[in-house]
């Protein structure tokens, strides 16, 4: 009779969160990607899986949801409900507002009366909420993106809005992603002001550019995964050589919050709905999923537990550093050079009028 208790205790609590975020009024207003991810493990929960269909004549905002909705794809309603009561947790303490002591908060583990308060930190990482919005942007056609940019200007043009998702603010960690953005963005302006300078058709040099616009977006769901793999790494490491009670934080936790969400992540952009650099950057993470499902999940985890597939994962993610390293961006550049070489087959199209 235990399980139906905690699936009811489960189900109250995601009503009670529900009907509190209805009324929340926080301080900071949230990230499109958070609102995305509330609504996508809400829908996951209610409705289960999403279709495998949908309309490519949708609004841009209906494709978003959608994307991020089947990123969850997978989760039970009971997975999704707690995923979603974290995340609340989560989204309360980033961006504050009105919270009183009755307000539901998640126990990250079965009540016990004897346990202390909670200590553990949270490793949710930020960047993996906002793959489903990066994906559903990448799959934005080339007739959508030049439609997009010619009611646009480059005061709020889209790139330059956008900030690094990973890495500690203000150190060197944050470079490969703030590099990534500082040459999407460039991107981004020469399409918006090519008939300044280029004397072409602003159509053609758009549509030569809209390849290299897609495939930014897919490097940056790359960075955001290898980020998240290694910091889960790191992680592991540190909990493994100073304790749980030192670091704040619980091999199980460090796994669930980051390896599993990563390879969850890893698996859902094989799917055929994404467009093809986006499956791209999941063939590049395809060693990955390899070392999480079938080494750590398959055989060392049922005979060592957690404390062993820990330290299996952190000595081959060392032992394989050379292909996050070298043998990735090098991949990541055969891409680029392809993205390159295509824009010119797109520009002819347009030149055509197809």
């Amino acid at each position: 009779m235990a399980g139906p208790s905690h699936d009811s205790s489960t189900t109250k609590i995601f009503h009670e969160k529900v009907s509190f975020m209805k009324n929340w009024k926080p301080e900071n207003i949230p990230s499109n990607r958070d609102r995305l991810e509330l609504y996508a493990l809400h829908k996951q929960a209610i409705s289960g899986d999403a279709p495998n269909s949908f309309s490519s004549n949708a609004p841009q905002a209906e494709k978003s949801r959608y994307q991020a909705w089947k990123h969850k794809s997978g989760l039970s309603s009971e997975q999704a409900m707690s995923a979603y009561c974290a995340e609340c947790d989560r989204q309360l303490r980033v961006y504050g507002g009105q919270m009183t002591e009755s307000t539901p908060m998640t126990p990250m583990t079965t009540p016990n009366e004897s346990a202390g308060p909670n200590t553990e930190k949270d490793t949710a990482p930020r960047g993996i909420a906002a793959i489903p919005l990066l994906c559903a942007a990448a799959a934005e056609s080339r007739v959508a993106y030049l439609r997009r940019l010619a009611r646009g200007d480059v005061a709020n043009a889209w790139w330059s809005r956008q900030e690094p998702l990973c890495g500690t603010p203000g150190t060197i960690t944050t470079l490969p992603e703030t590099f990534l953005l500082a040459t999407a963005s460039l991107i981004e302006s020469i399409s918006l002001r090519s008939d300044q300078y280029i004397p072409i058709s602003t159509a053609i040099v758009q549509s030569f550019l809209w390849p290299l616009h897609n495939i930014s977006l897919a490097f940056w769901i790359l960075l955001i995964l290898l980020y998240t793999a290694i910091d889960g790494a790191k992680h592991l490491a540190t909990t493994l050589l100073w304790g749980s009670r030192r670091t704040g934080l619980t091999l199980s936790k460090i796994w669930d919050d980051e390896i599993a969400l990563t390879l969850h992540s890893v698996k859902s952009l094989c799917l055929s709905h994404h467009p093809i650099g986006v499956r791209l950057v999941a063939l590049m993470m395809w060693p990955f999923t390899l070392l999480v499902e079938g080494l750590c999940l398959q055989l060392v985890e049922p005979l060592g537990g957690t404390l062993t597939n820990a330290l299996v994962y952190v000595t081959v993610i060392v032992c394989t550093s050379w292909y996050w390293i070298f043998t990735v961006p090098c991949l990541a550049a055969c891409t680029a050079v392809g993205a390159f070489w295509s824009g010119f087959c797109f520009s002819l199209i347009e030149l055509a009028g197809v």
